[in-house]
């Protein structure tokens, strides 16, 4: 399969272990790029306007997001990029989608689920 362009990920999770193991999973498809990862809301909010991704795998629980509106102060610091969920709190689905969320995936769920999941956004960019 001819890979057309391929896109820009930033990874969003404070443990370093998940987001190394992200970046693996997903640079194994010709599809993705990481173009960072960021520990911290801090970290995220200083990295991607230099690294214009177009899609942000975000971790729900990454310490600094504020309770409400979550995701409000990312689409409007970067309302091209599709915001994807990763949760530990599979209950968290529903209001990460009514806070503006594109996609959910659970950290429960298999690798497959991650990679089907940014390849349906990826379709969308």
């Amino acid at each position: 399969m001819a890979v057309e362009w391929v896109a820009r990920v930033l990874l969003a999770d404070d443990q370093e272990k998940v987001r190394s193991a992200l970046r693996l999973l997903i640079e194994q498809e010709g599809s993705f790029q990481v173009v960072g990862e960021a520990g911290s809301v801090q970290e995220l909010m200083q990295l991607a306007p230099e690294l214009n991704p177009q899609i942000v795998l975000l971790d729900w629980e990454l310490p600094g997001l504020p309770e409400t509106r979550r995701l409000q102060a990312l689409r409007d610091r970067f309302p091209y990029a599709h915001i994807v969920v990763l949760s530990g709190q599979p209950e968290a689905r529903q209001t990460a989608f009514a806070e503006g969320a594109d996609e959910f995936i659970s950290k429960a769920d298999p690798p497959e689920k991650v990679l089907k999941t940014l390849y349906f956004v990826h379709s969308r960019v």
